[in-house]
């Protein structure tokens, strides 16, 4: 099996046919009527809510956050994060979200937006200082259905 196909089924398989074009209607509406900062400041706003209604359990290391990620993602099927420790960040990777199926290419930037909002409620919730922001980097995602985010301090 080839990338290619593994590929073209994750995009079948991410958001169920009677949602597909409605989700796609509702991103083409948004991108007609707001800047994509605004979606993407709602998107997030929307993650912190799905965060507050999924919240983790306390973790003491960077593998009891990472269980804890999953462990949510997992009870909803959308995908899985993984943590890796930089010298100036925390790397985010989530993977296989359903996002960037049901909203389609256009809206990539403004839904990292969401996945901004939960790490970075989970994150709060764990006591994490308030300098520390999660931001979505699009620079990583090279094309797979993946979101990279940073939590690092935010700049002055």
């Amino acid at each position: 099996m080839t990338d290619k196909d593994i590929l073209s089924y994750y995009e079948r398989s991410t958001c169920s046919v009677q949602w597909l074009e409605f989700n796609r209607a509702l991103a083409a509406e948004l991108s007609a009527g707001l800047p994509p900062e605004e979606i993407r400041q709602l998107f997030r706003r929307i993650g912190e809510r799905v965060a507050v209604a999924l919240p983790i359990e306390r973790c003491d290391t960077v593998e009891q956050l990472r269980a804890g990620f999953n462990s949510r993602w997992k009870s909803i099927d959308w995908g899985f994060a993984t943590l890796q420790e930089q010298s100036d960040h925390l790397g985010i990777v989530h993977a296989c979200s359903p996002l960037a199926m049901a909203f389609g290419p256009d809206a990539t930037d403004w839904a990292g937006g969401f996945f901004e909002g939960v790490y970075q409620t989970w994150f709060a919730a764990q006591g994490t200082p308030a300098d520390l922001k999660v931001r979505a980097d699009s620079s990583g995602a090279d094309g797979l259905p993946q979101v990279v985010l940073r939590l690092e301090r935010a700049p002055q």
